[in-house]
């Protein structure tokens, strides 16, 4: 019986997130909407419902996203090539570019996703940065069971299983089973072995 009460209201969720959705791509399709500030909208719905919606709207704008995906309160996404693998846990406040995002990630709050590090372009002296427009964008990859920690920036492939400490900035790629924190990130150890890595 409480299965069937708790089903009611998911389904009357996604309906709504669906009918969001449908409309936010129509928009899209027509150049009515920019994408990001679709996400910053829904971001702002609060509690269960708030990741239940996001999930159903971005269901019909990115190319995969699983039913058991947790995105919450604060959590934007830039680009809509952004895809995620199954059980997948995005805390509050974290921001996603171009990510591709595989099988039962965590990600901690305020976590900064960035495609790559080198936006935008910065050759000519005699021109400002922000007239010389943006380099062709390049997803990051995040593999299958990684942690990436609360406040971390990472502009790099993330290996699986996998373990970035929070408020590390990640400039280049992370091996597999490898714990790196700091600015830049290094190599703490290596999980599956048990020598510790060089200072």
């Amino acid at each position: 019986m409480r299965k069937i009460l708790a089903a009611i209201p998911n389904a009357i969720i996604y309906f709504f997130g669906w009918l969001w959705g449908s409309f936010f791509r129509l928009g899209l399709k027509l150049k009515l909407f920019y994408f990001p500030f679709i996400s910053e909208f829904i971001s702002r719905a609060p509690f269960s419902f708030g990741w239940k919606f996001r999930r159903a709207v971005y269901h019909q704008l990115l190319p995969s996203i699983p039913q058991d995906v947790v995105l919450h309160y604060g959590v934007k996404i830039e680009d809509r090539r952004t895809a995620f693998g199954k059980d997948v846990w995005i805390s509050s406040g974290s921001y996603l570019d171009y990510v591709i995002i595989k099988d039962h990630v965590l990600i901690g709050p305020n976590a900064i996703l960035l495609s790559g590090g080198k936006h935008h372009k910065t050759d000519q002296l005699d021109v400002p940065i922000k007239l010389q427009g943006n380099e062709p964008k390049q997803f990051i990859e995040i593999g299958n069971g990684a942690w990436i920690g609360a406040g971390a920036i990472v502009m790099a492939n993330v290996g699986h299983d996998a373990i970035v400490g929070a408020g590390s900035i990640v400039t280049k790629p992370v091996p597999p089973y490898a714990v790196v924190a700091g600015n830049p990130a290094k190599i703490i150890r290596m999980r599956n072995e048990t020598i510790q890595a060089p200072a």
